[in-house]
């Protein structure tokens, strides 16, 4: 349960444009820091004496100082400033042209949070060393090493605010976008859910389940299933000497007081096993990539029926996906299919989890893709080429 909880925190985290650039923050404030303590401890040596490290190092008087540091803290939070709003004005413009589902995806991007960290990071780092230039009435102290750093923090900004433009540039194009999501969704076709739930059943046929009464336990929240804790899920039911029956897939969105999962025997149902199973199924507000690879199939179909209408009529740009979506279809095709039914160390069923299948993502890929793309030549002949590569792969 702990490792799938924090899956779902570190997408999260990922997720937000606050998490890595206070990274930076913290660890440019460190070196700040350090170096102004490097500075202190080094102001009897005259830089006289370091002539050969006279080129290296900033000299200049108080003024000089002051001048520079506040030049470049200035012209940071400027740079940082119109950086955020040329990423807001690309999230907007991937969102109107392909999906609103992707502001989740640029959010992420890591090299932009890297970028934005780095400007903010130079910003603090100079006020910093700027609040311990001191001036003619006081004792003389400029922090040379220190304003030396904020010179050479201030040439990473400027190429890292060069990086940024050209790699903003290159992630609105749909080649980008989608290959991002077919990489994401490549990581869990590798990892199918339920796979991770104890052992897989033996043999294609279905086994046969337990005579009685199922008892009903209810979700205590409202949203969309992320992630189920595998191992926790197996263990609750092993304790209680029952099979759980999960109601919903993992994407699904779930009512309070709704079935959320169905208990064998009924008399196995008491109140630590239903708070312990709402335990183990966590709900949240949006769907996620953390075990939803319906998801990463959604989007790349919301992309394909944006280029496909008549407001944007781009094709080409829904042949890609299909391209895209045929690559996720073929690996699933080739893995051993994963079974929903889910079997403890000592072989005794625990657990039916429902999870992605060759077919649910065949219909999902192609179904509505077909029907609005119908009228498409290019279109209609791209899928049926891509469904014999299929039939292909899958009987070969």
């Amino acid at each position: 349960m702990l490792r799938t909880k924090l899956n779902i925190l570190w997408d999260d985290l990922r997720s937000s444009l606050w998490f890595r650039p206070s990274l930076w923050v913290i660890g440019f404030s460190a070196l700040a820091l350090a170096l102004i303590s490097l500075d202190r401890s080094l102001g009897t040596m005259r830089l006289e004496h370091l002539e050969y490290l006279e080129p290296l190092i900033f000299a200049a008087g108080v003024d000089g100082t002051r001048a520079m540091l506040g030049a470049i803290s200035g012209a940071m939070l400027t740079v940082a400033s119109l950086s955020f709003s040329i990423m807001m004005v690309a999230v907007v413009q991937a969102a109107n042209a392909y999906s609103p589902r992707l502001l989740r995806h640029y959010l992420a991007d890591t090299a932009d949070q890297h970028v934005l960290g780095i400007l903010l990071g130079t910003f603090i780092y100079s006020l910093l060393v700027l609040r311990v230039v001191q001036g003619a009435d006081e004792s003389n102290f400029v922090p040379t090493i220190s304003v030396t750093g904020a010179i050479l923090l201030s040439l990473l900004s400027i190429y890292a605010f060069i990086y940024f433009i050209n790699h903003v540039a290159h992630s609105i194009e749909v080649s980008s976008i989608v290959t991002h999501l077919r990489k994401e969704s490549e990581g869990l076709v590798r990892h199918l859910f339920p796979e991770e739930i104890g052992q897989g059943g033996q043999g294609e046929e279905s086994p046969s389940l337990p005579d009685g009464l199922w008892s009903t336990i209810e979700s205590n929240h409202t949203g969309y299933i992320e992630a189920v804790s595998a191992d926790a899920l197996l263990k609750v039911a092993k304790n209680a000497g029952a099979v759980l029956k999960l109601e919903h897939g993992i994407g699904e969105y779930v009512l309070q007081g709704t079935p959320l999962v169905t208990v064998w025997p009924a008399t196995a149902h008491d109140a630590a096993l239903d708070a312990a199973c709402n335990l183990t199924i966590t709900l949240g507000k949006e769907r996620t990539l953390v075990q939803d690879l319906h998801y990463g199939a959604r989007q790349l179909v919301d992309i394909a029926l944006r280029a496909l209408s008549p407001a944007v009529n781009d094709p080409t740009t829904a042949i890609n996906c299909i391209d895209v979506l045929a690559t996720l279809l073929a690996q699933i095709a080739r893995q051993p299919r994963v079974s929903p039914y889910r079997y403890d160390e000592e072989g005794n069923l625990r657990v039916i989890a429902p999870g992605p299948t060759f077919e649910s993502m065949m219909d999902l890929s192609f179904s509505q893709i077909r029907y609005y793309g119908r009228n498409d030549l290019h279109c209609v002949l791209r899928l049926i080429e891509v469904c014999a590569d299929l039939g292909y792969v899958a009987t070969g």
